[in-house]
């Protein structure tokens, strides 16, 4: 029998990928058994005999599973390294032309244009891709205030966080490094200020040490060449950790939290490195 916990991830995996619920479940199966009948994987995968065939159909469909005609019929799976490889070409081959169609359809459209919108981004995974995506496209300055729940700490709490926060402050040093861009980090730790200096040895860091700093807060801002800003918000519901956040660019909103951070920049101290 299957680890309960590992199959309920692969089965979350392989539906993040696009499967239906049968779909992952039947294909899970055959991947066990390499080949089988019709009986056997509805034994091993739980799905009704009467939606097997169906959902063999659409996974022959996907090119990753092959049949034998034979009676009774047996069904088998390439091997997993060529499966995911084929998964892959395909879906490029979709999002390249969905995302074809989508640039001619984009603001196409004569209704009512907001101008400076603020917007919510819900989940880790979102927040912190909009996050490499605004630092990625810095042009003059980065500016990050953190609270007492340093980003560090989030990216321990998410281990899929880990390599985002290393690629994060690879982007802070290559846009040092290479375009000249000024990187700034106002911190309320004193042991987080040092880890930026050891990771990020060119940017400019200050803390924020003022006690009347709201050592509860668990948020952090990024305003990248003053226009384009986002604040990131911790939130705790249900036993669950997550972040919620506000992007916003080139809107009065936008401006007014630059104008509060770089405020705030200069009245925080600079970090003693020695």
């Amino acid at each position: 029998m299957w680890e309960a916990d590992t199959i309920s991830i692969l089965f979350i995996s392989l539906q993040n990928l696009g499967f239906t619920s049968y779909e992952a479940k039947v294909y899970a199966a055959l991947v066990k058994n390499e080949s089988a009948t019709v009986s056997t994987l509805h034994l091993d995968s739980g799905v009704p005999n009467s939606a097997i065939y169906g959902t063999l159909k659409k996974l022959e469909k996907r090119g990753i599973i092959e049949f034998q005609n034979t009676k009774p019929m047996r069904y088998r799976c390439l091997p997993p390294e060529e499966a995911i490889a084929k998964l892959k070409t395909n879906y490029e081959g979709e999002c390249a032309a969905v995302l074809s169609e989508l640039k001619g359809m984009y603001g196409v459209s004569t209704g009512e244009r907001n101008e400076g919108p603020v917007w919510t981004i819900k989940g880790v995974r979102n927040v912190t891709d909009k996050v490499i995506q605004m630092a990625r496209g810095a042009k003059k300055d980065i500016l990050v205030m953190s609270s007492s729940t340093p980003f560090r700490i989030l990216a321990e709490q998410y281990p899929s966080l880990k390599k985002d926060y290393a690629t994060i402050t690879g982007i802070f040093n290559k846009k040092i490094n290479d375009e000249c861009v000024s990187v700034r980090f106002i911190s309320s730790d004193e042991e987080e200020a040092r880890r930026l200096c050891d990771l990020v040895p060119l940017a400019s860091v200050k803390v924020n040490s003022a006690r009347d700093t709201c050592m509860d807060l668990k948020s952090f801002v990024i305003v990248v060449d003053g226009s384009e800003i986002i604040v990131e918000i911790l939130k705790e519901e249900d036993g669950e950790t997550d972040l919620t956040a506000v992007w916003a660019s080139a809107g009065e909103f936008s401006q007014t939290i630059s104008h509060l951070l770089n405020a705030k920049w200069e009245t925080s101290e600079n970090y003693d490195r020695s």
